[in-house]
């Protein structure tokens, strides 16, 4: 009796323990999908602060890096009916509006920063760059952590590209 008792307080105790490191950031962590605190452990990471969460879905954080550019970590597909917690992550350094920006502009971008998605809202001109994240079948943290990387060096790139002359 006493040693099923051991057992099930060691399995109890080891499992409290994953879930509490499921919590912050490990680079070699498998994930099939992510949560809000998953987000801020990259974030985290990075060393990079957290301006808000929750502005664009439970699963969204808003974050300055470094040298002050401003993006968005969100999460989307949540809480399907197989899976807790969000399967694609989608990140953005949103612009404000440039006119003088031509779709072929926009065009010329996208085709000098392939990994990137870059963008223009029709109705109020913003501009975006954009990298997605399908997280089906796993990737791990530190994936995750260097798309977003991906995301911050490829986006001042992708707007030297598009005010070239």
């Amino acid at each position: 009796m006493f040693r099923k008792l051991v057992i099930a307080v060691s399995i109890g105790v080891a499992m409290l323990g994953t879930s509490a490191s499921a919590q912050g950031y490990d680079p070699d962590r498998v994930i099939g999908s992510v949560q809000l605190a998953d987000l801020k452990a990259i974030v985290a990471s990075l060393d990079h602060e957290l301006v808000s969460e929750g502005d664009q879905g439970d699963v969204s954080v808003d974050v300055r890096a470094d040298d002050g550019t401003r993006y968005l970590l969100i999460g989307t597909v949540c809480n399907t009916s197989k899976v807790d917690g969000c399967l694609g992550v989608k990140m953005q350094v949103i612009f404000g509006s440039e006119r003088s920006i031509s779709d072929f502009d926009l065009v010329w971008a996208s085709f000098q920063q392939a990994a990137l998605n870059i963008w223009r809202d029709p109705e109020d001109g913003t501009i975006g760059v954009t990298r997605y994240v399908v997280l089906d079948y796993g990737v791990t943290m530190g994936n995750l952590r260097e798309n977003v990387r991906v995301l911050l060096g490829g986006a001042p790139k992708a707007v030297a590209a598009m005010l070239e002359p």
